[in-house]
């Protein structure tokens, strides 16, 4: 079995998933490489998940807004 690549990146966090996937739209043969889960700090434990929680954390005070208004929230 050949491995052979145009691209080898190393790293399957945003911008490595970003890149194989531009690279490989433009008919490049690429390989990708990830310890871990795909996706990197951001997309599992960081940057997404908090604003996932920030956002959540918002609710009580939306769903005020709304009965303020007049509207039911159940």
């Amino acid at each position: 079995m050949a491995f052979d690549y145009d691209l080898f990146v190393i790293g399957g966090g945003s911008g490595g998933v970003r890149a194989a996937r531009v690279a490989a739209a433009e008919g490049v043969r690429v390989a990708l490489a990830e310890e871990d889960r795909y996706g990197g700090t951001c997309v599992i434990r960081g940057c997404v998940p908090k604003k996932l929680m920030v956002y959540a954390s918002e609710f009580p005070q939306a769903f005020d807004l709304a009965r303020a208004y007049g509207w039911s929230v159940t």
